[in-house]
């Protein structure tokens, strides 16, 4: 026999018209507002706690609806960060999906994943942990809390680089902006130099498929034209899909290993020579990156290409 679908605790309690036992005196909450509660919070997920005592005319006070939806067995999460979509983005994204939804993974090792990132002295440091109370933290000082530092104000160099899960890869090219531009960045004409000097001998083998996102350095007319000329099997690339670029998990790696193999980075003054020694320990980490970080993630390329079909396009697990 078919096994009923299992309810949340609260749920199959009210379902079963039984109340759940609590020690102490009489509540102050009747199940009517218990009730009230609950399904305010089905209705409306991400209301907020002092929200909720205005569905029970405030007879309690915020610790006792917190202690409610424990009881309940309700949790606030965190909501997870993805670019914003729209449902053009969406339907783009599960056509692209359903495009190569019928790629093996030996199809998703021909493809070589390419992107730029920028590091940032003392970025990409992974959350710490401690068995230091909160309020003794601050009396080991330094060494009781996680220090960072301040954003946009830091040594920073843009880098590219290329890998397939073959496994094949470049190295971490540094990127240096077009002096002939306005702002000096990076530029159409940068990327044009870097394809035509790389992309040849990178791809030589006539099965291998190139990925790039639709950044407008990406699109422009001389790039484009460029790879064409290069005969350069391009992969159609579907708008804000960082979950889809597999480099992405890569830079996320070689972000934090900077902070291990360097420590220092994060103390040492901002001038020339902290600046080479950023570039030389990002590609040291590139480097040290093993075939098989890049073999296990051209395997979960089948997977997200079923997570954008499932969820029609819109945000993957990824």
């Amino acid at each position: 026999m078919a096994r009923s679908k299992e309810l949340p605790p609260y749920e199959s309690k009210r379902a079963h018209g039984v109340s759940i036992s609590r020690p102490g005196g009489p509540r102050k909450l009747t199940e009517e507002d218990r009730d009230r509660v609950y399904d305010t919070i089905q209705s409306r997920p991400d209301i907020k706690y002092e929200d909720l005592l205005a569905e029970v005319d405030y007879k309690v006070k915020a610790i006792s609806i917190w202690r409610l939806t424990h009881e309940m067995g309700l949790r606030k999460w965190r909501k997870m960060d993805r670019p914003y979509l729209t449902p053009i983005h969406a339907a783009k994204r599960l056509n692209w999906a359903l495009t190569y939804r019928h790629f093996t993974p030996e199809d998703w090792r021909r493809v070589f994943w390419s992107d730029e990132t920028i590091v940032e002295r003392g970025q990409g440091a992974q959350k710490e942990w401690t068995f230091i109370p909160p309020k003794d933290q601050l009396r080991n000082r330094n060494s009781g809390v996680q220090m960072t530092l301040s954003k946009g104000k830091q040594l920073k160099q843009m880098f590219w680089a290329c890998f397939s899960g073959a496994p094949r890869k470049t190295g971490l090219i540094p990127l240096y902006g077009d002096p002939n531009a306005i702002r000096k960045g990076i530029t159409k004409e940068v990327i044009y130099n870097l394809y035509r000097g790389i992309l040849p001998t990178l791809l030589a083998n006539e099965d291998a498929i190139f990925q790039h996102d639709n950044a407008p350095t990406h699109t422009a007319y001389i790039v484009q034209e460029l790879l064409r000329e290069m005969n350069i099997n391009v992969m159609d690339w579907p708008p804000y899909s960082p979950d889809l670029n597999l480099i992405e998990n890569l830079w996320a790696l070689l972000k934090a290993d900077i902070l291990k193999l360097r420590p220092w980075l994060r103390e040492i003054p901002n001038n020339n020579e902290t600046w080479a020694e950023l570039v030389d320990a990002a590609q040291y980490a590139w480097e040290n990156l093993t075939v098989h970080h890049f073999v296990n993630l051209a395997e979960t390329m089948p997977h997200r290409v079923e997570e954008v079909i499932k969820y029609e396009g819109w945000h993957t697990s990824y």
